[in-house]
């Protein structure tokens, strides 16, 4: 007879497929018309996967969206630090680690100042800008791994490790609270509720 825990960790590793697979899908799906009005999607609903489009890129790319999403999953899954996410973030953008066809094309402008900010300065490990003019979702789009780590801490130290976490590349203060009211939706799915 299979134990609680083991089912339980079955579980919960398939939460994480799913959520990382899902995302990835939902990127690869929006990559090609990025930047497009509301008006066009109306227009031309996205309900398959298309090839080039804003970044002329074949069907099935995911953007840093996916790969920074993978690079904190990586992190987490290699004992959770903050420099290991610094790591992996510099790895993506000066060496293409978790692209889809390695190489680099398509960046936030705070993400890579970021990012050039914590290959110039190994000892700095928030590297995000807290100005109002560097807030943006740059933190939002690769922070779901988070949702699956340490899940029943306080809500006060969740929160701290949000903030950490997304003032590598966004430190700004409404990025980061976009980023636990995301993470927790993702909890309240996780546990079974339904949105409303």
């Amino acid at each position: 007879m299979e134990s609680i825990a083991t089912s339980s960790n079955k579980l919960l590793e398939q939460q994480i497929r799913v959520a990382l697979l899902g995302l990835a899908v939902g990127d690869a799906l929006g990559v090609p018309v990025e930047f497009q009005s509301r008006a066009a999607r109306r227009q031309q609903p996205v309900v398959h996967m298309q090839a080039y489009g804003t970044h002329n890129q074949p069907a099935g790319t995911w953007s840093d969206d996916a790969s920074l999403t993978f690079c904190l999953a990586e992190a987490i899954a290699d004992g959770f630090s903050l420099k290991k996410v610094d790591r992996n973030c510099c790895r993506w953008y000066f060496d293409n680690f978790w692209t889809p066809h390695g190489s680099v094309f398509d960046v936030g402008i705070t993400t890579r100042e970021a990012i050039q900010r914590l290959e110039s300065k190994p000892d700095l490990v928030r590297a995000g800008g807290t100005d109002e003019y560097s807030n943006g979702n740059g933190s939002l789009m690769r922070i779901l791994p988070l949702a699956f780590y340490h899940p029943d801490a306080t809500l006060e130290s969740l929160f701290q490790r949000i903030c950490e976490v997304s003032a590598v590349t966004h430190g700004h203060i409404r990025s980061a609270v976009a980023c636990f009211f995301y993470l927790e939706m993702a909890r309240y799915l996780r546990a079974g509720l339904t949105p409303m």
